[in-house]
């Protein structure tokens, strides 16, 4: 009798605790960011799509995290040539750890950070000069590299259900040659 006691008391003391944690929730979440790249005038939406593991309830986040952008600016022309536009294209990939600061249910304040390697693909003007009285030499240069490197995020998010949230983040990326990105963004998100 005692060995059926024991092992029913077992068996319910092990469900409460189960029961007590939390287990880790998923979310998705579609966003834009407004992003800076190395020039003034290289500023452009980037469309991003992001995987978070949640673990703590909901106080630590794991996130992997993929971007597109592709941007087209115009040169003013030179002599009366036109150089072309500026073309810039971005695939990035981020993976983060992000700290919620906000014990609350329905309002998050997370601070985190991470690596990145971002595909740059450019093809950029880079000036001109005149050859003679009726030529003009264009100088145009193309990157196709893998920069790497990290990033520093600080995002707020409100859960307007308990499944749906809507969030703002700031979100700066150094990325060796490519230089220094800054982001400003917004975006919705799913938890299941």
């Amino acid at each position: 009798m005692n060995r059926f006691l024991f092992l029913y008391t077992a068996l319910l003391l092990a469900g409460s605790l189960r029961a007590q944690a939390q287990m880790g929730r998923n979310s998705v979440r579609l966003g834009v960011d407004l992003t800076s790249l190395d020039a003034p005038d290289a500023v452009g939406p980037r469309y991003v799509g992001r995987f978070a593991r949640h673990f703590r309830q909901d106080r630590l986040l794991f996130t992997a995290e993929a971007g597109y952008m592709r941007l087209a600016t115009t040169n003013q022309p030179f002599n009366g040539v036109d150089p072309g536009d500026n073309r810039r294209t971005r695939l990035t990939a981020d993976v983060t750890v992000l700290a919620d600061l906000l014990p609350s249910a329905s309002h998050a304040l997370r601070l985190g950070g991470g690596l990145s390697a971002w595909y740059r693909r450019d093809d950029i003007y880079r000036g001109a000069t005149r050859i003679g009285l009726d030529n003009v030499a264009i100088d145009r240069r193309s990157w196709r590299e893998v920069n790497t490197g990290w990033h520093l995020t600080a995002e707020y998010e409100w859960l307007f259900s308990p499944d749906w949230g809507v969030d703002g983040r700031f979100r700066v990326a150094s990325l060796g040659a490519a230089g220094i990105s800054s982001m400003l963004g917004m975006g919705i998100s799913y938890r299941f």
